[in-house]
């Protein structure tokens, strides 16, 4: 009977694996787990720099929502400079209403938003991100224009306010119009400040100087064709004054560091 078996039994024992070899396995193992963790490695990166390009992209998206609300904003102060709202309004810009501006910011409904020049300027002290101040005019609110909020648009309407300036020697009226626009999300925000200013008052032109009177012949001796200082042609013009700046928007610019100067204004 065992000799029978003994065919299929082995004849040897089983080989035992040697050093070598399982220095060989456990080096295959440890490079497969690098292998892993540098795949790793690199699919987090790929990941992060995905992410990364989706915030900055939607941040770019929310800023130029912001800088979009606030040009219109500045369009609609201008709109209002203009006339576009009620009679008691318009007449707030009229030649000569410089005395009927509040020496702060009016919260009126004639004077709303409007500010006389102070230090520090309105645009600084007043706080014009904080909602329903009513001391900013928001987007429409003398104009009637309609503007949407909500989802993919601003998260509030924009605001404004306008400043009377000194003229100086320049003829027309001079304002500084200050507007701030949101984003998607509120905490997005777009500063844009422009000067604008009013046409000159037509003037009527001054009346003819009266003829000296004086011998007669004399009125035929200034009619030749030469003149009494010799120069054989006519009196020289009077110098030409310097021409006065153009009527409405002059400049334009964004005011990146509006929190900091607002900060810094508080008392």
């Amino acid at each position: 009977m065992k000799s029978h078996l003994s065919r299929y039994l082995p004849s040897q024992p089983p080989r035992q694996c040697s050093g070598k070899g399982r220095r060989e396995r456990g080096m295959v193992l440890l490079f497969a787990l690098l292998l892993m963790l540098v795949a790793m490695i690199a699919a987090l990166a790929v990941a992060r720099t995905g992410f990364a390009s989706i915030a900055g992209a939607r941040h770019e998206r929310e800023r130029l929502l912001a800088h979009g609300a606030a040009e219109a904003a500045l369009r609609d102060a201008e709109r209002d400079i203009a006339g576009a709202g009620p009679p008691a309004r318009a007449a707030m810009f009229a030649p000569g209403a410089a005395p009927a501006w509040p020496s702060g910011c009016g919260q009126g409904a004639a004077d709303r938003g409007l500010c006389a020049q102070t230090n520090p300027p309105a645009w600084q002290a007043l706080d014009l991100a904080a909602p329903g101040n009513p001391a900013l005019v928001p987007y429409g609110g003398v104009t009637g224009a309609p503007i949407g909020t909500g989802g993919l648009l601003p998260a509030r309407a924009p605001v404004y306010l306008i400043e009377r300036l000194a003229p100086g020697a320049q003829p027309g009226a001079l304002y500084r119009i200050t507007a701030i626009g949101f984003g998607a999300q509120a905490s997005m925000l777009v500063v844009l400040q422009a000067l604008y200013r009013t046409p000159a008052a037509p003037s009527a032109p001054p009346a003819p100087a009266p003829a000296p009177a004086g011998p007669a012949g004399a009125a035929d001796d200034q009619n030749d064709d030469g003149d009494h200082d010799g120069s054989g042609g006519a009196s020289p013009a009077a110098p030409s004054q310097s021409s006065p700046l153009p009527a409405g928007r002059i400049g334009a610019r964004e005011i990146v560091n509006w929190r900091q100067l607002h900060a810094q204004a508080q008392p």
